[in-house]
């Protein structure tokens, strides 16, 4: 195990340092500046993704990121900025962008008046329903101009079916990272974990579950708080059967795309989000969100028969090289592309 994980930290590390860019040396005044910014408290799948498309930019000809954090910033090893803390602008300030890129609450940076009538381009990541939603903070900027861009269909539905949204609207499924696509070709070993409960969104019920569980004889591990990035992979390459629990409502779902990359027997609950790449009986299972449903999924899992099992895990492989980081990259660097005629 510490083997494994050892390998996996140093995977992740050299995947940072090899999608980092030097800010100041290969940086010319011809190029547009694309500016970020980010609070991070802690990883999520959110912060990640911005990540991702920090790092599509410094493959864009004639453009070059730059990014702000918040004074309450973490700065741990689970921030994938961590590498170039000490390039990163010491302050936030949007006149000298020539694009923004927001996500999440990053409005909040922004004056009112900003808001409503920003002079430059204003590129906005949407990753989650609930920005469709009228009780939610989120929604009130959906009025604010903006080249949008959903990660996945249903985002872009719900958003749509609004009807406030203000600008072009696209979607960009998300993609996963290489060294993930990569990693069941490293470890095909034998499964030593029977069963993991991502329950992280879902503590009390992940904690339900692992109760039920314990009164048989498989081997189980339940994660209920956040791990490090590589101790999760590591854990779900470990496992025969993932069991994920997202919040009722997400924007896409990360991780259960890259249990299927893993190779690992997936079972996950409907979450709207993931509708476009958890299909039932064809790469997953996928019960009604209760626990009864969920132990007989686990009972279903384990008892399909070889050739049923490396179907599932087949067309699970299938579906996640389809969502490749590369794949994500090319979309978005052809709105980059088209941003002054968009905007």
């Amino acid at each position: 195990m510490a083997g494994r994980l050892t390998r996996l930290r140093t995977a992740w590390t050299t995947r940072i340092r090899t999608l980092s860019w030097p800010f100041g040396t290969q940086a010319t005044a011809s190029k547009k500046t694309v500016l970020f910014y980010r609070d991070f408290r802690g990883f999520t799948g959110g912060h990640l993704k911005v990540w991702h498309y920090f790092n599509h930019v410094q493959h864009a000809t004639g453009y070059r990121p730059r990014i702000a954090f918040s004074a309450d910033t973490l700065w741990d090893s689970t921030n994938p900025w961590l590498p170039m803390r000490d390039e990163a602008l010491p302050a936030w300030n949007p006149e000298q962008a020539d694009i923004l890129f927001l996500a999440g609450m990053d409005w909040t940076i922004l004056s009112e008046t900003q808001r409503r009538s920003f002079p430059k381009p204003v590129i906005n990541l949407i990753q989650h329903v609930r920005h469709a939603d009228p009780n939610e903070l989120l929604y009130q900027y959906l009025t604010h101009r903006a080249i949008r861009i959903c990660v996945s269909e249903s985002v872009a539905e719900a958003l749509q079916a609004t009807r406030r949204v203000n600008g072009p609207l696209f979607t960009i499924p998300n993609g996963i990272e290489p060294v993930e696509q990569s990693l069941s070709v490293r470890l095909r070993e034998a499964r030593d974990l029977d069963v993991l409960i991502v329950g992280i969104k879902q503590p009390a019920l992940a904690a339900t579950l692992d109760s039920a569980l314990k009164t048989t004889n498989l081997r189980v591990r339940t994660l209920t708080e956040p791990v490090p990035r590589p101790a999760f992979l590591e854990s779900l390459s470990h496992a025969g059967i993932a069991v994920f629990l997202p919040h009722a409502t997400e924007g896409f779902y990360l991780p259960a795309l890259e249990g299927m990359a893993l190779e690992t027997l997936i079972i996950c609950p409907d979450c709207i989000g993931n509708r476009t790449f958890c299909w039932p009986g064809v790469n997953c299972l996928q019960p009604a969100y209760r626990t009864d449903s969920l132990l007989q999924a686990i009972q279903q899992a384990l008892r399909l028969s070889p050739q049923e099992r490396q179907a599932l895990l087949k067309a699970g492989r299938q579906t996640a090289q389809r969502h490749s980081l590369e794949k994500e990259r090319q979309s978005f660097l052809e709105i980059l592309r088209q941003v002054d005629r968009l905007w």
